[in-house]
């Protein structure tokens, strides 16, 4: 019997946008910025994020609602590029992507 984790990967995702959306969405980008383990926080939520996105693997193909290579894309450069990471643009993402985020992974919940 095989499991499908695709339901599981999918709530994670969620859970981790909401989190992140939780964390950041109401604060002025400079707060976010001055707070050091804040930053590494967030940095931390976007690269769980990321994995519970390539977890989902194959199945990613018939859920075009997400942006499956962004986010793990963001996911591959915040765990390899350390020293690339401008924590503005997490802020950005955080407030302007992750709503429409949630949404896209809230209807693909209903689906299963």
């Amino acid at each position: 019997m095989t499991v499908d984790r695709v339901p599981a990967h999918l709530a994670d995702m969620l859970r981790f946008t909401q989190e992140l959306r939780g964390l950041v969405e109401t604060m002025p980008v400079s707060d976010f910025v001055a707070n050091r383990v804040l930053c590494l926080a967030v940095e931390k939520l976007f690269i769980n994020l990321g994995e519970a996105a390539a977890r989902v693997g194959a199945d990613a193909v018939n859920m075009p609602a997400i942006p499956w290579r962004r986010v793990i894309g963001l996911r591959n450069i915040l765990a390899h590029g350390y020293e690339q990471v401008a924590y503005e643009i997490l802020h950005e993402t955080v407030v302007r992507e992750l709503p429409a985020l949630e949404t896209g992974l809230q209807q693909l919940l209903h689906r299963y």
